[in-house]
């Protein structure tokens, strides 16, 4: 348990403190459920109506996780992070991150799907609960850092207010 403290306050400080860290968490939680709705309905799609493969649940799995991916950033950088990092190089390192989680929890889908043939709902949900973690921590430390400064949902409303009427 000492460990684990030690380890988080290197992520907690007085620049980002728990109640910061557990905000965000909840946002990308609320987020996460908009995420994963899109996520299923195209991997419903994708895994029952086009099978191109022997393998539809994986291959349905893999095409969600990539289109998902891409409408998520869109998400996490407004609403959860509030993010003013550079919008190519947010979304490159978002990228790394959701292409490393997508290979080892596309491995993992069908390790638990075809090999141990787990039912692919639970499988879904375990693969889906397990690296939700690990994204949010890679999205705030590595794609959008705190360095990067902050806009708030606010702000971000405004200035497209302003823009609108230029």
């Amino acid at each position: 348990m000492k460990s684990f403290v030690n380890k988080m306050s290197r992520i907690v400080s007085d620049e980002y403190p728990w109640t910061k860290l557990l905000r965000e968490y909840v946002m990308y939680c609320a987020v996460g459920c908009i995420n994963v709705a899109i996520f299923a309905g195209l991997y419903w799609f994708f895994s029952n109506y086009l099978t191109v493969t022997s393998s539809p649940e994986t291959f349905g799995w893999a095409v969600s996780f990539a289109i998902s991916s891409a409408q998520a950033f869109v998400l996490h950088r407004w609403l959860t992070f509030e993010s003013d990092s550079n919008i190519k190089t947010s979304f490159t390192k978002m990228m790394i991150v959701y292409t490393v989680l997508w290979i080892v929890s596309t491995v993992t889908f069908y390790v638990l799907v075809e090999v141990i043939e787990l039912g692919e709902l639970i499988s879904w949900a375990i693969n889906t609960t397990a690296f939700g973690f690990f994204t949010f921590l890679g999205l705030r430390f590595y794609a959008f850092p705190l360095s990067d400064g902050r806009v708030t949902r606010k702000e971000r409303l405004e200035n497209f207010r302003e823009r609108r009427k230029a």
